[in-house]
């Protein structure tokens, strides 16, 4: 499992990668994992687990992820 951080707002934020596309991520009031979806057409979106919907927040830990991954993957 990698842990990293992700810059969410004004605060660095943990993230531990669980598998492929699971995440989990500590947020200053909770911790979450967040889950990585493609639909039909190829587009990623962010989940919470459990949840059928991706919200503001999700999204945008679902970018800070990603923009992570292409940085350090290379």
């Amino acid at each position: 499992m990698d842990t990293f951080n992700i810059q969410l707002g004004n605060h660095e934020t943990g993230v531990t990668r669980r598998d492929e596309d699971v995440f989990i991520v500590r947020l200053p009031e909770k911790t979450i994992y967040v889950e990585k979806r493609q639909d039909n057409e190829g587009a990623n979106h962010w989940f919470e687990q459990g949840k059928d919907n991706e919200t503001s927040l999700t999204a945008n830990i679902g970018a800070a992820i990603e923009n992570w991954l292409a940085k350090h993957n290379s």
